[in-house]
């Protein structure tokens, strides 16, 4: 099976609104930053970005200000966001199968002998998403720019450990310094 095809696979615009959340709350300085700004930081391209920085935005994770000194800032929400925050910002509620989505029952729930196994990897994502806060990663892990942060004060399941050695498996190693 082709991994790129994956459906179990975060969206591209999740993947920068992680990115774009680690960077704006681990700013040393407070204000709003432009979008050109954000881009270059995140090794986002603008048009695509612009999307994903309004649903954070209709989320309540960020603020925006349009005209000459417009930009983004982080809300107080987004502070203290988690990593499913900001994923279901811009995504929606995180589903790994149908069968788990609210509001519709499955048939087959009662007797599937998958349906448990759905439900419990289902709640353990969610809870390693919701335990990883924005905040912790922008302090603990790498910079964009690939030097290293502080150590982190939440390890999530060993991926502080990864990122440190600079082998997460993720897409953050397509950013590219602007």
């Amino acid at each position: 099976m082709n991994d790129a095809n994956s459906s179990m696979q975060l969206t591209r615009a999740a993947d920068y609104a992680v990115r774009v959340m680690i960077h704006l709350v681990g700013r040393a300085e407070d204000g709003r930053v432009s979008l050109p700004a954000v881009a270059a930081a995140t090794g986002a391209p603008e048009s695509f970005l612009s999307k994903v920085l309004q649903a954070l935005t209709r989320g309540g994770l960020l603020v925006s200000q349009r005209g000459q000194a417009g930009g983004f800032e982080v809300s107080a929400r987004g502070k203290k966001a988690s990593m499913r925050d900001v994923i279901e910002a811009v995504d929606g509620p995180i589903h790994l199968n149908v069968c788990l989505t609210s509001g519709k029952a499955c048939a087959r729930q009662n007797w599937c002998p998958a349906h448990p196994v759905w439900v419990r990897a289902q709640e353990a994502m969610l809870k390693v998403l919701e335990d990883a806060r924005i905040e912790d990663l922008a302090v603990g892990g790498a910079s964009l720019d690939g030097t290293p942060g502080r150590q982190p004060s939440v390890v999530v399941s060993g991926i502080a450990a990864s990122a440190a050695s600079g082998h997460d498996g993720c897409r953050c190693g397509e950013v590219t310094p602007g």
